[in-house]
């Protein structure tokens, strides 16, 4: 069984990766055509960059199906990017760090017509974290351990977990909600889909798109949004359109209202259209600690991060539009804010690392190879080759860099399914770059400590670092952002330790025309979308 569920975490894992970029939070409503008259009835025409596969809220963390599932279903808990924490389907809850029970609206009803039971949520949850559904979310998103009960007639659910989750409101809150007809048979939703959401799926062509219908009755949204708000869209269509180009030039011609555009494309668009942003992690290195790499010995890996220059390294992998990084978890709505990345990286000194080498006995051949003890300082640098130029081109920044340090570099771009077999099956691989994107910090603590992949763990560098750990232990006995100076700590600590050199975000415009909208974890978060008249 263990080794299925290191399967599940790294599958969860994949998908975040190809998130990156793809979903996360944003800055709030958009103010494009907030003075405009609304419009009755419209169609909100938009685009994935992907087909979603597999429709199943609860069996994928693939940003381009949570985007296909986030018109169909809700949440318990409107978390803004703000930081408030707004009723949804649950009009109140009371959470302690291990316990959280939720209230439900009164009211709320399934696309196929049958009221939301409070059995029926906790259903999820029970779905979630039975190993036999082979759940990604699991451990990942939501807690991998969890008892619940169900009071349909209090209409109240209650969660318990074994020991404390600092941010067990936020992981359960956040969570899609599926309705009984779909738990009790997983292909409905597979192919479909049967929730609380304002719309309902009513036709599917792969790789082409997916429409979706306004139920009138829906008046459980976000803080009381309502589908007979004025300017809610009567349909949605969602077209798959993977080149960014295109979907570009779809929204100059107006057969879209909305596209995500991070490439070239955007400086066109950003004279013409307001637009919302998302932040992501894209620059994140990672040296292997396990035994036999040259990333084990602490005074290559302290060498390896001071010959970097990482304002060039994050000009070049956002292609110029990116910001430097300040934290593991930026995908808003993010529960704590803080900066752990500002004095916490090397500043470049490469004749410093040349004789930090020379210290420790790295010493260079007649190759210009450095070699200790018989062995040459060598190594592979991976990255995800779905990734695009960029990161390719900070591969090969990097790469030149240590070369001239007197290491001998190869890089090596990898589909995702190979990326992650090398990083957790055959663990062959030196460098990495590996940016991981979540909400919570408390999700980054399995990869980054406890048990190497080789040990059935995913520990993904085989990182050791008691500093980080012992914060860690702390920040979680601390309910919510009571603990967040702790977390700050922690990661600091990695750092500082050379464990993680944290460099770039990418901030990625959605481009709006004919519609305001607000961003959750998922994207737009349809129920409140309003369309306005051009």
């Amino acid at each position: 069984m263990r080794t299925r569920r290191k399967v599940t975490v790294v599958a969860a894992l994949t998908l975040i990766l190809a998130a990156c970029g793809g979903d996360g939070g944003g800055d709030g409503p958009s103010e494009a055509g907030g003075a405009a008259e609304p419009v009755v009835d419209g169609t909100f025409n938009t685009a994935v960059s992907a087909d979603p596969g597999n429709l199943h809220p609860h069996l994928t963390v693939l940003a381009a199906t949570r985007a296909v599932a986030n018109y169909m279903y809700d949440k318990l808990v409107y978390f803004t990017t703000d930081g408030e924490e707004l009723p949804w389907l649950a009009e109140s809850w009371e959470a302690t760090a291990t316990t959280v029970t939720y209230t439900l609206r009164d009211g709320v009803t399934c696309s196929d017509g049958t009221p939301l039971t409070a059995t029926d949520v906790a259903a999820n949850f029970e779905f979630v974290v039975d190993e036999a559904n082979v759940s990604p979310l699991r451990g990942v998103l939501v807690p991998a351990e969890m008892t619940t009960t169900a009071d349909d007639a209090a209409r109240t659910v209650t969660i318990t977990v074994p020991a404390p989750d600092p941010f067990l409101l936020q992981s359960t809150g956040d969570m899609f909600i599926a309705c009984k007809a779909g738990l009790d048979d997983p292909a409905l939703l597979e192919e479909a889909g049967i929730g609380t959401g304002m719309f309902e799926l009513t036709e599917a062509v792969r790789d082409d798109h997916y429409t979706f219908q306004r139920r009138d009755d829906y008046a459980w949204g976000p803080d009381g949004a309502a589908a007979a708000d004025e300017g809610t869209p009567a349909s949605v269509n969602l077209r798959v359109i993977a080149n960014e180009s295109t979907a570009a030039n779809l929204l100059l011609s107006g057969e879209l209202n909305a596209v995500q555009v991070v490439g070239p494309d955007r400086q066109r668009l950003e004279q013409s259209y307001e637009n919302v942003t998302l932040r992501a992690v894209v620059g994140e290195l990672f040296l292997n600690q396990a035994a036999g790499n040259p990333g084990a010995d602490d005074a290559v890996r302290s060498a390896l991060a001071q010959a970097l220059d990482y304002e060039e390294l994050m000009s070049v992998i956002t292609g110029g539009f990116g910001q430097r990084s300040e934290a593991l978890a930026v995908v808003d709505p993010v529960a704590c804010r803080y900066d752990a990345v500002d004095g916490h990286l090397p500043a470049q000194d490469a004749e410093a690392a040349a004789a930090a080498l020379d210290g420790a006995g790295w010493t260079a051949g007649s190759d210009g190879v450095r070699a200790k003890d018989g062995a040459r300082l060598e190594l592979e640098l991976i990255y995800n080759s779905t990734r695009g130029d960029t990161t390719a081109a900070a591969a090969e920044l990097i790469a030149s860099t240590w070369t001239e340090l007197g290491v001998a570099v190869t890089t090596r771009g990898l589909p995702p399914t190979e990326y992650n077999e090398v990083i957790f099956g055959t663990g062959s691989w030196g460098a990495a770059l590996l940016p991981v994107n979540l909400r919570l910090p408390n999700g980054m603590v399995p990869f980054l400590s406890g048990p190497a992949p080789a040990d059935g763990g995913v520990n993904l560098a085989s990182i050791e670092n008691p500093e980080y750990a012992a914060a860690v232990a702390e920040a979680m006995t601390l309910p919510g952002q009571e603990g967040c100076d702790k977390w700050q700590e922690a990661e600091q600590a990695l750092f500082e330790q050379n464990d993680v050199q944290l460099f770039a975000d990418e901030i990625i415009p959605i481009f709006l025309d004919g519609a305001t909208l607000e961003l959750g974890g998922d994207g737009p978060i349809p129920a409140t979308i309003r369309l306005t008249a051009s």
